[in-house]
């Protein structure tokens, strides 16, 4: 039987190649950022060199998505492994555990996967992979500890925190307390409403969401992580359509931005705009591609609007019809209608909206956009007859949206990545601030 030396610690030459792995990467050619324009039309994900002090922390959330092997975001924009020197993932899902719970997408990036039968044993599951990855002889791993929501990644940090000594800031992403902002029971909001006071460093998303936990949060570190809105150039581009000279014959143009697959909302505005499209100089531009155009043409028939309808391909300058119509329509609530959302703002058309809890955080119901409850088809037509005949008004919420966005919207990538790295790593003095703030009151 082979002899082992005993008097080496495993962990201290696991933690020296750890070191050893992190100082060559370090040493690699740093890459380059991506402007706002490139941004618009390109990938999503920043990118930024640094050469601050090492800062390592550890994330821990529901978001299955971070097992994506090429990037790892948090917000769409920032890829994490730019924003620290060295970052730990804990990801937690019910189901079957995964054959490799250990990833290693990055030089300085490791994923770990914590798989139960139920949520409310996923707590002890990550607890137990912290102590097997990232204990060492030196102690635990990451600097920081940042969980993404109240719930199973909360008191995961919360017990962390308290067993390694190190600091945790919660992010509540959604008013209902879950990441992926779907219903929980209320058992879960039960260990939210534990966990949200005993955090010493809270961060929110949304204005609501500040409203609705602001009691419950006990600190003083408690403020929004920053966002970035990629399309300022919209604001001054001359990329204007010319529709009188394309469409001469209208004099009021309505405009729709969606992809027409099931789910669609297109059918809806079709109805919600027959009234006034029965006056033959407003049209209705939809740009878009998918299965219900066909369905479109039939229902626009049967009204007998047939020709106050364009169809346009998606390929189009939406942002050129954006600057040149009178209202938008955003009626759909994907991911790709909050972005025509924000471009909108830019180019200073006024919205009607189906509320989504984005959009109320954003926008003001006739004094920033038009705002009703998804499929209200009277409620849409009912604020499309105002805007039509109320030329003060579509000029005040296209001017008010833009405020609201540009209030609340970082627009310089640069400074957008460094403010959100700091508002983390903030948390790092958030137990000193405490005990300062402690001992002034108490004297």
């Amino acid at each position: 039987m082979p002899r082992r030396d005993l008097s080496q610690d495993p962990s201290s030459h696991a933690l020296g190649e750890l070191d050893y792995i992190l100082r060559e990467a370090a040493t690699e050619a740093p890459q380059p950022t991506v402007p706002v324009d490139e941004a618009m039309y390109g990938t999503r994900t920043l990118s930024h060199a640094t050469t601050r002090n090492v800062t390592r922390v550890l994330f821990i959330s529901k978001n299955t998505a971070l097992l994506n092997p090429t990037q790892q975001t948090l917000d769409g924009f920032i890829n994490v492994a730019d924003l620290f020197d060295e970052v730990h993932i804990l990801v937690l899902r019910t189901g079957i555990p995964p054959r490799q719970p250990v990833l290693r997408p990055k030089t300085n990036v490791w994923i770990y996967t914590v798989a139960a039968e139920y949520w409310w044993q996923l707590p002890k599951a990550g607890r137990e992979m912290l102590d097997k990855e990232l204990m060492f002889a030196t102690g635990f791993r990451p600097d920081l500890i940042v969980a993404r929501d109240p719930v199973e990644s909360g008191l995961i940090a919360l017990r962390a925190s308290a067993a390694y000594s190190r600091p945790a800031q919660l992010h509540i992403t959604t008013a209902n307390y879950s990441e992926d902002g779907q219903p929980i029971s209320w058992l879960q909001r039960l260990v939210a409403w534990y966990t949200i006071p005993r955090f010493l460093s809270v961060r929110v998303t949304r204005k609501k969401t500040w409203a609705k936990v602001s009691s419950a949060v006990t600190t003083t570190d408690f403020s929004m992580l920053p966002r970035l809105n990629p399309y300022e150039s919209i604001e001054t581009s001359s990329r204007a359509v010319d529709l009188h000279q394309l469409y001469p014959q209208y004099i009021f143009s309505m405009l729709f931005v969606g992809q027409l697959e099931v789910g669609s909302t297109v059918l809806e505005v079709i109805d919600a705009a027959s009234g006034m499209l029965h006056n033959t100089s407003v049209c209705l531009i939809i740009i878009g591609d998918g299965p219900l155009l066909a369905d479109c043409k039939r229902k626009a028939s049967a009204l007998g609007i047939e020709k106050q309808i364009i169809y346009l391909a998606s390929n189009v300058d939406i942002v050129g019809y954006l600057k040149a119509a009178h209202v938008l329509f955003v009626t759909d609530v994907d991911e790709f209608s909050e972005d025509i959302v924000l471009q909108a703002s830019y180019a200073g058309i006024p919205m009607l909206l189906s509320a989504t809890e984005t959009r109320a955080d954003l926008f003001t119901h006739l004094e920033s956009a038009y705002l009703c409850e998804p499929h209200q088809i009277a409620l849409l037509a009912e604020g499309l007859e105002k805007l039509m005949n109320n030329v003060s008004l579509r000029q005040h919420i296209a001017e008010q949206a833009l405020k609201e966005v540009k209030s609340l919207f970082h627009q310089d990538p640069r400074l957008y990545q460094r403010r959100y790295r700091e508002s983390i790593e903030s948390a790092l003095f958030a137990g000193e601030v405490e005990a300062i703030e402690s001992e002034t009151s108490s004297s």
